[in-house]
This record gives C-alpha cells, sequence and structure tokens, in this order.
C-alpha cells in the first residue's frame, strides 16, 4: 500500500500515526517525504550547519523507529516532529561541544562548503542575521515559522509559558529586523 500524506489521497496524522505505530515502511517514507524539508530547514537554522542538521533530522526519524508504541499518545504529528527535532538540535550541540570542544559562537561562522556555493546574498544574509540572535529566541522563531506552531505548542516544546514563547517569537523578529538593517547599511556602505 502507497501512502500519501499530500497529493492525490491525504491522510489524516492519526492515519499515519497508526500506520508508524505497525512499522510500515512506507508510513516512514511518507512522513519523511512531508516533514523531511521542513525538519532540515529548523534544524539548518538552529544549528548552523547541514551536516548537524542532517545527523538531526536522521535523529528524530530513528527515535520514530525505536519508539513506535509511544506514538500513540501523540495528538499533534506536527508538533511533536519539531519539538523532538529541536530535543535532537541540543543533543547535537552538546556533543559537537564535548568532542570538538568548540564554543557557541564560534559556530555561528562556520557554513558548509556545499552551501556556500548555493546560499544567495541574500540567503546568506538572513542565515548570519539568524545566527547572530541568541539560542532561545532563535529557537523560538524557527519553531514557529518552519514547524509552524502555535504559540500554545511552541511553549510545549520549549517548557516555558505561552507568554514566554511568544515574547521570544517577538524579540526574535525584532533583533532579525534590527540584524537585517544593520546588515543591509553595511553592505551598501
Amino acid at each position: 500500500m502507497l501512502i500519501r500524506i499530500c497529493g492525490e489521497t491525504c491522510l489524516r496524522d492519526e492515519l499515519l500515526i497508526q500506520e508508524l505505530i505497525a512499522g510500515r515502511e512506507e508510513a516512514f517514507t511518507a512522513l519523511y517525504e512531508h516533514y523531511g524539508h521542513r525538519l532540515f530547514k529548523a534544524a539548518w537554522d538552529i544549528l548552523g550547519r547541514g551536516e548537524d542538521a542532517e545527523d538531526a533530522v536522521q535523529d528524530v526519524f530513528v527515535s520514530l523507529v525505536r519508539a513506535r508504541p509511544a506514538l500513540a499518545e501523540v495528538r499533534n504529528l506536527n508538533a511533536y516532529l519539531f519539538a523532538a527535532l529541536r530535543r535532537a538540535a541540543l543533543k547535537r550541540m552538546e556533543q559537537r561541544k564535548d568532542m570538538q570542544h568548540l564554543a557557541l559562537e564560534s559556530l555561528e561562522h562556520e557554513l558548509p562548503a556545499a552551501q556556500a556555493k548555493i546560499a544567495s546574498a541574500e540567503e546568506e544574509r538572513l542565515h548570519g542575521a539568524l545566527r547572530s540572535l541568541p539560542l532561545e529566541q532563535r529557537e523560538a522563531l524557527v519553531l514557529k515559522i518552519d514547524g509552524g506552531l502555535t504559540f500554545e505548542e511552541l511553549a510545549a516544546a520549549l517548557d516555558i509559558s505561552a507568554n514566554t514563547a511568544a515574547s521570544r517569537y517577538r524579540y526574535a523578529l525584532e533583533k532579525l529586523r534590527t540584524a537585517l538593517a544593520t546588515r543591509e547599511s553595511n553592505a551598501n556602505g
């Protein structure tokens, strides 16, 4: 049976979760096809490195395979996946720090060569401004925009109140706007 999340046939998340619990390979494929790109983009925006972003997304899918029975408790698959991605990204940061003894600030200046070749100047400016945000604000912004989480879902993912989640998101937008304006003026003058 071929499963498609979007296209000719749209399955509800509940049915997809049942298929995942049953261990059907097609369900994992469909899940990856639907969420993989968005999860990678969010991981890239949080971690700032394509290699780490790929690893974080892989960690999410491996954890799904390992925790199939626990998926029965999932009520919002989108929120669940992006919360799992956040945990995987934070774990990657810790591993990177432990293994390479690098401060997070030095990681903000890294960009894989392949991405640098294809990234437009505008994308690089945006990624640079995004990486300049404090981690907690960057997470809130990325999970809200890329993950499409509501403030309540964002609050649950970050283990904070909905008001704090909204504040972090708003502060992130303000700082991002300022950083982009500064980069624009530096580039033009």
